[in-house]
């Protein structure tokens, strides 16, 4: 307050000063210089005195503030204050060069072209609306499609037609076995009408458009059970294993003894042993050959099992007809003992070759190789049948019951 008192003190046209230290306490009256009055600008810088007074318009001393009004007074000023302070930054002109200014200029147009494509995209009706397919991809699309059912229909009409031809071909097969069977029970048949059934079985499986001895012996000489029916069992507590069946096949017909040593251990050439049955087992790529011998006498059959692995080879003679040479390489013999007896060595094995004709699940037609004065085989370029009597064919049939058959003949 002293502070507000001297500052309305300093207005007045003479100072009054008091002499403290004259016993009289006279008074001295110092004149103060022109000006007579004093004004206060508000515009100009100032210190913290100038906040507690309330100047009018003509600038002289109105009010004393309190704190209150000076801090609205502050807060009012603040907010004005703030647009002065953007308005002299904009005023400020700053110095630009010439190649800087032209930069600018192209930027901002194609700034301006950018904006005006953004905006005539973002307001057309495609960016927002869905605009259908022109008739050209109309057109694009119905031909891919065409052509997709055209394809379609070509593979079903191709596997309609595949099948049809196999039932044909199925039914034949069933028929020739059929008349085979009846011709083999009769006492004295004819060995020609036999010959010409087994032609025709051979024939009726190269007519197929597509070749399939090769696959369908494959297909025997690999068969397996799968890896998931070894792991599990049926519901009857049987292993799969046990359930699944192995490719059998009996000899039903051979031409010559000669044949039959061909591929087994001519054992039944001993005096007082008969032939009884010879059977066949396909799978795991290898070829087990069972022969059943009976002795005459009080002494039971006899069974000697030859195993050995398999190596195929495609053939075609020259009409044309398809053929496959079989290699099999006999590395195992099982006696009527029981005892089982290896090769060992490869030195040791017994490699016997067969020409497969005919290969299904039904019946397998194969000749022995025809040899010349050396004894060195022929390759497959002849008719197998050319011979009339038929000495080197071999003829298996399918064995579903193999194990009951072995039981009848006291072998198993």
């Amino acid at each position: 307050m002293m502070f507000a008192a001297i500052a309305l003190a300093s207005c007045l046209h003479h100072v009054v000063l008091t002499d403290a230290f004259s016993p009289a306490a006279s008074r001295i009256v110092v004149p103060i210089s022109t000006p007579s009055e004093t004004a206060l600008f508000g515009s100009k810088r100032r210190g913290r005195l100038a906040n507690n007074v309330s100047l009018n318009d003509e600038g002289r001393v109105s009010k004393v503030l309190t704190n209150k009004q000076k801090q609205k007074l502050g807060n009012s000023k603040t907010k004005r204050s703030a647009p002065s302070k953007k308005s002299k930054s904009d005023n400020v002109d700053v110095a630009i060069s010439p190649l800087l200014a032209e930069w600018a200029t192209s930027s901002t147009d194609t700034e301006d072209v950018a904006s005006t494509i953004s905006s005539s995209s973002m307001s057309s009706p495609a960016a927002t609306v869905f605009v259908p397919f022109t008739g050209e991809d109309d057109a694009l699309e119905i031909s891919v499609t065409s052509k997709k059912n055209r394809k379609n229909s070509e593979k079903e009409a191709k596997r309609s037609a595949r099948e049809e031809e196999n039932a044909m071909q199925s039914a034949q097969i069933d028929a020739i076995l059929g008349s085979i069977e009846d011709l083999l029970e009769t006492t004295n048949y004819d060995v020609s009408q036999l010959m010409s059934y087994i032609k025709t079985l051979v024939d009726v499986g190269n007519s197929s458009i597509n070749q399939v001895l090769t696959p369908n012996l494959k297909s025997l000489v690999s068969a397996r059970p799968s890896s998931k029916k070894r792991a599990t069992k049926s519901f009857s507590g049987e292993d799969e294993e046990d359930s699944w069946k192995q490719p059998s096949f009996r000899l039903a017909w051979v031409g010559s003894d000669n044949a039959i040593c061909h591929i087994g251990t001519s054992l039944h050439k001993v005096p007082l042993a008969r032939l009884q049955e010879i059977y066949l087992l396909l799978g795991y790529n290898r070829w087990e050959l069972l022969e059943v011998i009976r002795i005459l006498g009080p002494f039971p059959n006899v069974r000697n099992t030859l195993r050995g692995d398999i190596k195929l080879e495609k053939k075609r003679t020259n009409d044309n007809r398809e053929g496959v040479r079989l290699t099999i390489a006999y590395n195992s013999m099982v006696d009527g003992t029981g005892k089982e007896i290896l090769a060992g060595k490869e030195d040791n094995f017994k490699y016997v070759k067969l020409d497969i004709w005919f290969a299904s699940e039904k019946a397998i037609v194969c000749t022995v190789p025809a040899e010349d004065d050396e004894g060195d085989e022929y390759e497959v370029n002849a008719n197998p049948f050319a011979n009339g009597n038929g000495a080197s064919i071999l003829l298996f049939v399918a064995e579903e019951n193999l194990d009951e058959q072995l039981e009848k003949l006291r072998a198993a």
